[in-house]
């Protein structure tokens, strides 16, 4: 066989070379090279990855040849996308036999034995299925199970669901309101500290723990009822308490429900959301749950002839478990019922209920004023009418004071089972103040001005002195 550049130069594929692909010449693929019949042994490099070892024949310039690799080329190619069309109609096969199936239920592993599962569906139903070798070490009473539909045989692990329900209520995590920033309730904050403060704070509960030598004693405080006129303070104070014992170093939750969100239009699902919200509560121990609205889900019961009034007597009765003593034992979590209409309670709920206090409104002038003065303390105030403690002058209140004063609210509330009566007159709430402050921040901070003044905040007053002449009632 003649050197490299004698086969270069007697080959006649240059042409082919042109045509797209490489050509490389061998200088012996065979032990004879009389095997090729007087040509010359050559690879074809193509630019796809594919390549083809021949010959070039002897007959220089063959027109043939070039059209023999294109064909080749192309059925190396076809034979590919045929194995991958092959392989794709496989997997639509077994797609379409899993949709035969249909939908494959998930239930809850409560017990797992070997290669057999005890799991248990949302309708109460449990099976004993067996357990693939492939998914053994996955399946545990921490995860649930995808059962198939047509066997008893556990085909997937997932991590345990949890209701969409419970992502909707906020978990506070030590809240940032203090004892000091409850302002004019020290009698009550005091009277609420005394009835949960030990069961949250630790070192309160161990001193407990040593003064009582009878551990059946021992028992939870139960829960409490704070009730008033909207506004005063109720949410404030139980917030207080998880933020102080927070900052203590004891992590404390504060979890406030409005009883709108456990009710639903479900036959059932009002009393199973009574139980999760309890739940969530021991998981995020210790916890301060707050139940704002409570005469929305504690109204006492009445002989119930529609389905909707056995679902709230159901509801009620879930709460009452929730709160009885022995089987849910609620430690490290206080339970706190707010409500305006402490009458309308049940009596068997107001049994659990350890402590009532009553939350009242400012009932006089300097009152009100120390209120004002605590939330003007917190904006940016006009030196003209702020004094040394950041809050109002004399003068600059006694304005407000004469604007405010004819306005008159009335709160009557009664709860006969412990003999107790309200009869309270008043003019402004906790929360009016504060509103009024942040919205004469807000005009201000609108307006471009350094601070807070007296002409932004007196037609606020002004305007609320107008909104309600009458009287409110609550009874």
């Amino acid at each position: 066989m003649s050197s490299d550049d004698d086969i270069s130069r007697g080959c006649g594929c240059s042409q082919i070379v042109e045509s797209g692909f490489v050509e490389t010449p061998i200088r012996s693929l065979f032990e004879r090279p009389q095997d090729w019949r007087g040509g010359e042994a050559h690879i074809y490099l193509f630019p796809d990855g594919l390549c083809y070892v021949g010959s070039c024949m002897a007959e220089q310039n063959s027109p043939e040849y070039p059209p023999a690799l294109d064909l080749e080329r192309e059925l190396t190619r076809k034979e590919r996308q045929i194995e991958y069309l092959q392989t794709e109609l496989r997997r639509y096969h077994n797609l379409m036999e899993e949709l035969k199936q249909g939908m494959r239920p998930i239930g809850t592993i409560e017990e797992v034995k070997g290669d057999m599962a005890l799991v248990r569906l949302s309708g109460g139903q449990a099976f004993q299925v067996s357990i693939p070798p492939e998914i053994r070490e996955k399946v545990s009473t921490e995860v649930d199970a995808v059962l198939s539909p047509t066997k008893g045989v556990i085909v997937d692990v997932i991590d345990r669901l949890r209701e969409r329900s419970l992502l909707e209520y906020q978990v506070e995590k030590s809240p940032k309101v203090f004892y000091e920033d409850v302002v004019g309730l020290e009698k009550e904050l005091l009277s609420l500290r005394q009835a949960v403060e030990w069961i949250l704070d630790p070192q309160v509960r161990t001193r407990r723990e040593q003064i009582i030598r009878d551990p059946r004693m021992l028992e939870e405080a139960g829960s409490i009822l704070l009730f008033g006129p909207p506004g005063t303070g109720k949410t404030y104070m139980a917030k207080a308490v998880a933020g102080t014992i927070g900052q203590r170093g004891q992590e404390t939750s504060f979890l406030k429900i409005e009883s709108y969100e456990i009710v639903s239009k479900w036959l059932g699902e009002s009393a199973k959301n009574v139980k999760e919200v309890f739940k969530l509560a021991r998981e995020s121990a210790p916890t301060v749950l707050f139940i704002d609205e409570a005469d929305a889900i504690g109204r006492a019961r009445m002989e119930a002839t529609t389905d909707a009034g056995r679902d709230v007597q159901g509801m009620l009765n879930q709460i009452l478990t929730e709160l009885g003593e022995g089987f849910h034992v609620n430690r490290n979590v206080s339970v706190i019922f707010a409500t305006n209409y402490p009458s309308v309670i049940d009596t068997a709920l107001l049994d659990r209920i350890k402590r009532i206090i009553y939350v009242p409104p400012p009932r006089s002038m300097e009152e009100v004023k120390r209120l004002l003065d605590f939330y003007c303390s917190k904006v940016e105030l006009d030196p003209s009418i702020s004094n040394y403690r950041g809050g109002l002058t004399d003068e600059a209140f006694g304005d407000i004071w004469r604007t405010i004063r004819s306005r008159k609210q009335l709160y009557e509330a009664s709860i006969p089972e412990r003999g107790v009566t309200v009869r309270e007159q008043y003019v402004v709430t906790p929360r009016d103040l504060k509103n009024i402050v942040q919205e004469a921040a807000s005009e201000a901070s609108f307006a471009g001005e350094r601070w807070v003044t007296m002409d932004r905040m007196l037609p606020l007053f002004k305007s609320l002195a107008a909104e309600e002449r009458g009287s409110r009632i609550f009874s």
